[in-house]
C-alpha cells in the first residue's frame, strides 16, 4: 500500500457510493438502541444510582474538608449489588457494538445492508464479538510478557548491585531500560498493525479469521502504520480545538455559580448551579461534538481496515467462503 493508497485508506469510510447514507442510519441506530440500553438500566436500578450519587457527593464533600471519612469509602450496599446486573450489561453492549462493527464492515466491504438499518445478529456480529476476546486474551498476554521482561530486569539490577555492593554498576544496564522499552513497544505495534483487519478479514472471508490477517497486512505494513498515524493526529487536533473551545465556555459558566458551590454544597445544590443553561448548555455541546468525533474516528478506523481486506480479497491473498 503506497503513501497515496494509505490517504485513501484514512479517508475510505467517507467516500462516495452507490447508496449513501447507510453508515450514518445504521449509528443513529446504534447510538439510539445505546440510549434505550442505557435508560432502562437507569430504570432498573434508578435507588442504587440514586445512592451511588450520594455517595460519590460525600466523599467529594469529606475530601474536600481534608478530614477523610473512612467510613465512607466503602460504597452503599445498593451500590455494590450492582455488579452482576453492570457484568451483564457490558456483555450484551459488546454484542451490540459488535453488531454495529459487522455491519459497517459488511457494507464497506461487500456493499450489504441486512436486518435493521444493518444490525444482524448472524454469524458476522459473533465472528466481531470472538475478535474481541482474542484481542482481549492478546492484551492480557503482552501485559503478562511486559511484566515479565521489566520485572526480570529490575530484578537482575538489584541482584547486581546487591553483589557489588556499588551501585553505580548498574549503571549499564539502568540505560539498557529504555531501548528495552522501545523494542518492545516497537514489537507489539508491528503486531498490533498486522492483526489490525482481523474483524474485517473475518467479514470479508464469510469465516472467522483473525489470524487471517496477517495475510491481508503483507507488504503493507507501512501504509497501514501511516494511516492510523494521520487518523490519530487529525483526531487530537480536532477535539483539542473542540474541547479546549467548550472547556471554556463550560469554565465561565461555572465561575458565574461559583458563589452557589462554595463551602459544602449539598447534592441538590450541585444539581442546580449544573443545570444553569450557562454551565448546562456548553456541558452537552462538549458531550455532543465529543460523541460525533468519537464515532467519525470509529467509521474511518472501520474504513482502513475494510480498505485493507477488501484490496485483499482483490489480489486473492484471502478468498471469501460461501
Amino acid at each position: 500500500m503506497s503513501e497515496k493508497q494509505a490517504l485513501n485508506a484514512t479517508f475510505f469510510a467517507f467516500k462516495k457510493r452507490e447508496k449513501s447514507g447507510v453508515l450514518l442510519t445504521t449509528t443513529i441506530a446504534y447510538v439510539l438502541i445505546s440510549l434505550l440500553s442505557f435508560g432502562l438500566f437507569a430504570v432498573l436500578n434508578m435507588a442504587a444510582l440514586g445512592d451511588y450519587f450520594s455517595w460519590y457527593v460525600g466523599v467529594i464533600q469529606s475530601s474536600a474538608g481534608g478530614a477523610v471519612d473512612q467510613s465512607m469509602m466503602t460504597p452503599p450496599a445498593s451500590v455494590m449489588a450492582l455488579g452482576p446486573m453492570m457484568f451483564l450489561f457490558q456483555v450484551f453492549y459488546y454484542i451490540l457494538l459488535a453488531a454495529y462493527e459487522a455491519a459497517c464492515l459488511r457494507w464497506l466491504i461487500k456493499g450489504e445492508q441486512k436486518g435493521f438499518f444493518g444490525f444482524s445478529f448472524g454469524a458476522d456480529t459473533w465472528r466481531v464479538y470472538l475478535t474481541y476476546w482474542i484481542w482481549f486474551f492478546l492484551a492480557v498476554a503482552c501485559g503478562i510478557l511486559f511484566l515479565v521482561v521489566f520485572g526480570g530486569m529490575f530484578g537482575a539490577l538489584f541482584a547486581v548491585g546487591a553483589a557489588g555492593g556499588d551501585t553505580s554498576s548498574i549503571g549499564g544496564m539502568a540505560l539498557a531500560l529504555p531501548f528495552v522499552f522501545l523494542l518492545v513497544l516497537v514489537v507489539m505495534t508491528y503486531v498490533g498493525v498486522r492483526l489490525a483487519p482481523a474483524a474485517a478479514t473475518s467479514i470479508a472471508r464469510n469465516r472467522f479469521a483473525f489470524f487471517d490477517a496477517w495475510k491481508v497486512t503483507s507488504g503493507r505494513f507501512w501504509g497501514l502504520l501511516g494511516a492510523f498515524v494521520l487518523l490519530w493526529i487529525m483526531y487530537f487536533v480536532a477535539t483539542t480545538i473542540l474541547y479546549g473551545a467548550g472547556g471554556a465556555a463550560f469554565a465561565v459558566g461555572l465561575m458565574s455559580n461559583a458563589e452557589q458551590l462554595s463551602g459544602d454544597p449539598s447534592p441538590e445544590q450541585v444539581f442546580a448551579a449544573f443545570s444553569q443553561p450557562a454551565v448546562l448548555v456548553p456541558l452537552v455541546l462538549i458531550c455532543a461534538v465529543g460523541v460525533v468525533a468519537s464515532f467519525v474516528w470509529i467509521i474511518a478506523l472501520f474504513g482502513i481496515n475494510a480498505r485493507a481486506a477488501a484490496l485483499a480479497l482483490e489480489e486473492g491473498k484471502i478468498t471469501a467462503e460461501a
